[in-house]
């Protein structure tokens, strides 16, 4: 799941700085700001009984990395910057960076619509652009997710199932005629990656991004990369295999295909924003979409969360990264905190 506030004026994707009051309403008693001075007594505090990584860039210099926890308690392996965690809906930003790249080589417009890339759309839908996919103003519902599937993550879904739910879903609204942020939408331009690509969506972002950056610990539900069990933090929420980790869920179904169902660490996903920075090459316009202020949580049911705040140009930056189950409100006391540290509030 990704709370993140963006309001998308065509395709600049500027974050807002409200991401904060829309997660919970403010608390009647502030705590004081977060300063270089307390930044790990105050994070240390909130880590107290949680797994995980936090990590801290203030002016482009690292003023904490500290991990909490250990990564797998029966193993005795520690959580590292290269240590391996679910990352929630973060590969919608790998599915941003994918669709910008095929506009960029001229094999696909934001202006096509679905029926430029499927058959026999329906027509309430037909019109439905890849920027309004992009932009929250599809219409189309969060999760593609059913009464019939076992598990909203991971029970195992094709392509042409998903698209088929696509074309029969009755729609929130009219496309461009609102804004909801869909999950869903992601997997649908997921699907239109691979058709304008052919490759798998797996394999065009391995070839486009993972490797030139050089993320060789970033993957799919149901593999491994090759990295050893200790490698994997074990996630605390809903257990599916033993132990709790990605290469125990199975195939990264469709259900979540191009918005989550994925893996990453903390130090593959920092190569992924600065190869974005530093090749230019999704172009100028596309690349701002990744430098801006942006403030992200993202995390699944089988107890991992990861919660990001960048300011403009990446110069200050806040991980956090958890492998403990989270109580609701349990986000509430690092992220505004976190909000006004990045933005220099203080």
């Amino acid at each position: 799941m990704r709370t993140a506030m963006m309001a998308a004026i065509a395709l600049s994707f500027t974050p807002v700085s409200a991401l904060a009051q829309e997660v919970s309403p403010p608390s009647e008693a502030p705590a004081p700001p977060l300063t270089r001075a307390n930044l790990e007594e105050r994070m240390d505090a909130y880590m107290e009984g949680r797994r995980g990584l936090v990590h801290i860039r203030l002016d482009g210099t690292e003023v904490l990395s500290k991990p909490y926890g250990m990564a797998n308690v029966q193993l005795g392996s520690a959580i590292d910057e290269d240590t391996v965690f679910g990352i929630g809906s973060r590969p919608i930003d790998f599915t941003l960076a994918a669709v910008m790249l095929l506009q960029q080589q001229g094999r696909l417009s934001f202006d096509d619509t679905l029926a430029d890339h499927f058959d026999n759309v329906p027509a309430d839908r037909a019109g439905m652009t890849i920027a309004q996919m992009m932009n929250g103003q599809s219409g189309l519902p969060d999760f593609p997710a059913n009464a019939s599937d076992a598990d909203a993550d991971l029970t195992w879904i094709t392509r042409d199932q998903f698209i088929a739910r696509t074309m029969a879903i009755p729609l929130l609204f009219a496309p461009g005629k609102g804004e909801e942020h869909s999950h869903w939408a992601f997997g649908v331009l997921a699907a239109i990656v691979e058709k304008r690509s052919g490759q798998s969506y797996a394999e065009f972002l391995r070839a486009n991004f993972f490797d030139p950056a050089g993320m060789e610990r970033t993957g799919d539900y149901g593999e491994s990369r090759g990295l050893p069990l200790e490698a994997f933090a074990v996630g605390g929420g809903k257990q599916v295999g033993l132990p709790n980790i990605p290469p125990n869920w199975g195939p990264t179904s469709w259900l979540v295909l191009g918005s989550g169902g994925m893996f990453s660490t903390l130090s593959d996903l920092r190569r992924f924003y600065a190869f974005l920075m530093e090749s230019n090459l999704l172009g100028e316009e596309n690349t701002r979409r990744f430098t801006g202020f942006s403030a992200q949580i993202d995390g699944s049911e089988r107890g991992f969360e990861l919660l990001t705040f960048t300011s403009e140009g990446r110069r200050n930056e806040a991980w956090v990264m958890l492998s403990s189950a989270s109580q609701p409100g349990a986000l509430e006391p690092v992220i505004r905190p976190l909000l006004a540290l990045v933005r220099g509030d203080q």
